[in-house]
């Protein structure tokens, strides 16, 4: 089964807020994104962004130039039905993807982790590089080293934020370990590194 296939199925029968990565609006790592101080109309893609409030929260926060990027069509309806046109929605598989202009921040929580091939991650890695602008940030966050090897029924890397800065080959700023709870209760540790181009 296709990586397209898989996450198509899982966000077209469940609802969103029963699945273990879901976060409330209230819940997402927003802060580490406002701790950069960017300008309000500097682009930020949302890399893995499913039905994520995410992009919510940095609506509300002013940010005026979001784009929303996952792998699955009925993941981007759900988040089309929340924002309407006040961010733009992209289908595709990020071992494909650059985005259309250099971007400020490329934010994924839990999209790298699951790139356990070292082919996909030198994809990943070059558009990375080919979609950041000058100067700008890089947010990933991972399972941290003692988190889980399995997430929704895929293999997980598991990363320190020192690991993550040499394989994307980016200089790592700040790094902070954070606990996800998920709605059944279980705790998964997160890595996240503020990574700079």
């Amino acid at each position: 089964m296709s990586e397209a296939v898989h996450w198509e199925g899982i966000h077209s029968s469940r609802d969103m807020n029963t699945v273990s990565w879901w976060q409330e609006a209230h819940q997402v790592w927003a802060d580490l994104i406002v701790d950069l101080h960017m300008v309000p109309e500097a682009p930020i893609v949302d890399i893995g962004a499913g039905s994520s409030m995410m992009v919510d929260a940095l609506l509300a926060h002013g940010f005026t130039n979001l784009t929303a990027m996952d792998i699955s069509t009925a993941a981007l309806a759900r988040t089309r039905r929340r924002v309407g046109t006040a961010v733009d929605l992209v289908v595709a598989d990020v071992r494909d993807y650059v985005t259309d202009v250099p971007v400020a921040l490329w934010h994924d929580r839990a999209v790298f982790h699951f790139l356990v091939e070292e082919a996909d991650r030198t994809k990943y890695r070059h558009n990375l590089h080919e979609s950041l602008a000058a100067g700008g940030h890089a947010i990933i966050a991972t399972f941290a080293p003692d988190g889980p090897q399995m997430c929704s029924g895929l293999p997980a890397q598991r990363y320190s934020a020192e690991e993550l800065a040499d394989v994307l080959d980016l200089r790592l700023e700040k790094s902070e370990q954070r606990e996800h709870v998920t709605p059944s209760g279980k705790t998964q540790p997160f890595t996240i590194a503020v990574l700079a181009h």
